[in-house]
């Protein structure tokens, strides 16, 4: 077989039907190769991000590429495996009903985009939303102090109407990185102290976040009205939904996101199963797999180096052969490795796993690579720090894209009780 059909129809390539999968470009293809990769291809596409450019990539069709019917068909069962092992599900097109009804409002989210990183964008916009006199909000005129100096621009205060209660709701704007080159902004509704109250097991808490989000976010509200997307996850969780701590996403060309979990707890115990992220206009390129498919992975790569492939950059990566020894050994510990993938940024694996081409491309040929369309949606399953889905998000469109992010949450009544015992 070419070195095509090798990748595409390796056996343990990851694969999530119907989702169409992605092949890195190394640019050295022969024609040949090139006008087999023509004959499947549905899109091809380069990522950067904040200065790093990650490589290039083809998505292409599998029932093209000669993959079997069997392996094609969406399967209940596998999809609820996937579930368990925290391995991202994919759910193409399953939003396209939604674009079509909430385009005026993805419309105006995309305009509100220009006016967020301005002085006052953010409450001008919370106004807008809630001046209708039936709306049950209102924004505070309470100053409100920001959590992160360098990349929050504003926080305002919101309430139920006519109530003199200082209230612990709020939504803040902010860039997601201090890179000069990266436009993307986020929104994010939540309650109580940043940071110390993020994973709170306040169900109810939870809960007037959601409503809060219905009524302030873009297609918020028509997000959480899909039935069919709520009885899918329903049925993957066995635990009724609750979607809250909502984050609008504006990912812009040098955007998106390293590697990274949602996971709180070492057990999941606080009570977010995952993560739901809705794409709405534009494109954004998935790197995403369970912590455990990550861990080969990096073994997989790392066998790789030590047998003479890409010795610059292993020389750059590990400079002191007791950097390389030291890796090598953490590999052999199982606990070890895990630990050093939930820290933020991986710990010391952090500049393998984000730093450019090299490992991006390899994570892609086994299957790991998904390109979200305007109406697509992902599902990233949690069950604690080291057993949850990790991902690196890219921004392949040429403007700002619009998505919202949503977290997973039991709506179980008990979850509070058992969270305080």
């Amino acid at each position: 077989m070419s070195r095509l059909e090798d990748l595409i129809l390796a056996p343990d390539r990851d694969r999530c039907p119907p989702a169409r999968e992605i092949l890195s470009l190394r640019g050295d293809e022969d024609a040949h190769w090139r006008r087999r990769a023509e004959r499947i291809r549905t899109a091809e596409f380069e990522v950067s991000r904040r200065g790093q450019w990650h490589g290039e990539y083809l998505e292409f069709e599998p029932e093209l590429a000669g993959l079997a019917p069997e392996h094609r068909r969406p399967d209940p069962r596998r999809l609820h495996e996937r579930w368990q092992s925290a391995s991202p599900i994919l759910l193409p097109g399953a939003l396209t009903a939604l674009l079509e009804r909430e385009a005026h409002a993805i419309r105006g989210a995309l305009s509100w985009y220009g006016e967020l990183s301005e002085p006052g964008g953010l409450r001008r916009g919370l106004e807008r939303a809630l001046e209708e006199p039936q709306s049950p909000w209102e924004v505070r005129p309470e100053r409100a102090a920001l959590f992160d100096s360098e990349r929050d621009i504003e926080r305002v205060w919101l309430a139920p109407r006519n109530t003199r209660r200082r209230t612990r709701l709020w939504i803040k704007s902010g860039w997601l990185s201090t890179h000069p080159d990266d436009a993307s902004l986020r929104v994010r509704v939540s309650c109580g102290e940043e940071g110390r109250d993020d994973a709170a097991a306040d169900l109810e808490a939870h809960r007037r976040v959601a409503e809060l989000a219905s009524a302030t976010l873009p297609s918020a509200a028509a997000l959480r009205a899909e039935a069919g997307l709520r009885r899918q996850i329903e049925s993957l969780s066995g635990e009724p939904l609750l979607f809250t701590q909502d984050i609008a996403y504006w990912n812009a060309p040098e955007g998106g996101a390293l590697f990274h979990h949602d996971a709180f707890a070492e057990d999941g115990s606080l009570g977010q199963l995952g993560v739901c992220y809705a794409q709405l206009a534009g494109e954004t390129f998935w790197l995403a797999l369970s912590t455990q498919a990550l861990m080969l992975r990096i073994r997989e790569f790392t066998e790789a180096l030590e047998e003479g492939a890409l010795p610059w950059l292993r020389a750059q990566l590990w400079p002191q052969p007791a950097a390389w020894k030291r890796h090598l050994r953490r590999l052999e510990d199982e606990q070890a490795l895990r630990r050093e993938l939930a820290l933020p940024g991986q710990g010391e694996l952090g500049p393998l796993v984000n730093r450019g081409p090299e490992f991006s491309a390899f994570l892609a040929d086994a299957g790991h690579g998904w390109l979200l369309r305007a109406g697509d949606a992902i599902l990233l399953p949690n069950h604690g720090l080291e057993r949850t889905c990790m991902h690196s998000v890219f921004c392949p469109s040429e403007e700002p894209t619009y998505a919202l992010s949503l977290a997973i949450r039991s709506d179980r009544e008990e979850e509070t009780a058992t969270a305080g015992d």
